[in-house]
């Protein structure tokens, strides 16, 4: 069963908080596969501290709420992505430094998430996603729809 089919298969067993970390999480691997331009210009205010909590956060967010009900590859790239945002040293991964992105050790941390991104098939849930997004946030807060 590829990720997609398994994603559905939890919004039929109203498993609304693992859907929405996984959803939070794909907008920010994208991010973290991006090249060092884009990641630079995406990123207004310091680029360490709103990596952290808006891109990075959400791939262990996935891992806590879903870690043991995602397939074994999926949780493998994951904690993959996880442990490189841990791993970037200072020189990589400093706050006020806007070109910190051109570090060598992104890199790593770029295919790593693109990989990630493809095993969960990002392509395939991304007409879904804001949907899906709005629908479970929705749901958790206990919000009737419109």
């Amino acid at each position: 069963m590829d990720f997609p089919d398994r994603l559905w298969e939890w919004y039929g067993q109203d498993e609304f908080k693992r859907i929405l970390a996984v959803c939070l999480a794909i907008p920010a691997l994208d991010f973290l596969a991006a090249s060092a331009e884009v990641q630079r210009y995406s990123i207004p205010s310091c680029p360490a501290c709103e990596t952290w909590s808006e891109k990075m956060l959400p791939v262990n967010e996935v891992l806590e709420v879903a870690g043991k009900a995602l397939p074994m590859d999926v949780r493998s790239a994951l904690e993959k992505v996880w442990q490189l945002s841990n791993d970037l040293s200072e020189a990589a991964f400093h706050c006020g430094n806007q070109h910190m992105y051109i570090h060598e050790e992104w890199q790593p941390l770029r295919d790593a998430a693109a990989h990630a991104l493809d095993l969960l098939g990002a392509k395939e849930l991304a007409p879904h996603l804001d949907e899906l997004t709005l629908d479970c946030r929705n749901i958790i807060l206990g919000r009737k729809p419109n």
